[in-house]
């Protein structure tokens, strides 16, 4: 079920969805009366998503300036079960959060999780990654909330425009796709 009303914003997120339909097993397809599955798409108060699959209805939110090919990605990525790179247990190794410089109420986007019932699916930390947030996101004061502890690679995070081959990999490797699914 998609709840959009603007057709460039359809055109949008049909491409998302056509990039994890041509990159991985995953499918999403229009509901059917008989799904007690799916993964509702409104314009509601920000961008975010109900993360993991745990079945019956799960909520994706794209307000006006989320709804970007990117962004999108990510959030589905959310939705299948995927969380933010810079969340990951091993992270302190890789990135530092600045926290003085975060947004108050935004702390729990950077926090750290636990690797229990998560897997990396063998892959390294991914600056790269869709999942991983711009150095200055979620940021009070303009300044970075996030560095790379190897410099340049602060500049990079978040930047990405699609999927990394680490997020094709543990995404078919989660849902035990069959190859060859690749972004190039």
């Amino acid at each position: 079920m998609l709840i959009v009303t603007r057709s460039r914003q359809r055109a949008v997120i049909a491409r998302a969805i056509s990039a994890y339909n041509a990159f991985t097993c995953i499918r999403f397809v229009p509901k059917e009366p008989q799904d007690g599955d799916y993964v509702v798409i409104s314009k509601l108060d920000g961008c975010y998503a109900d993360f993991a699959r745990v079945g019956g209805r799960q909520q994706v939110s794209l307000a006006d300036e989320c709804v970007r090919y990117t962004t999108v990605i990510h959030e589905l990525m959310h939705v299948i079960g995927f969380i933010h790179e810079h969340q990951r247990d091993d992270r302190d190794a890789y990135v530092e959060i600045l926290w003085d410089n975060i947004i108050p109420g935004a702390s729990t986007d950077f926090d750290k999780l636990s690797s229990e019932g998560l897997s990396y699916y063998g892959e390294a930390y991914d600056y790269f990654s869709i999942m991983h947030y711009e150095a200055t996101e979620g940021s009070r004061n303009g300044r970075n909330t996030i560095e790379a502890k190897f410099g340049p690679y602060t500049k990079l995070m978040g930047k990405g425009n699609d999927f990394s081959t680490a997020d094709l990999n543990r995404i078919n490797r989660a849902y035990k796709c069959t190859f060859p699914y690749s972004l190039y």
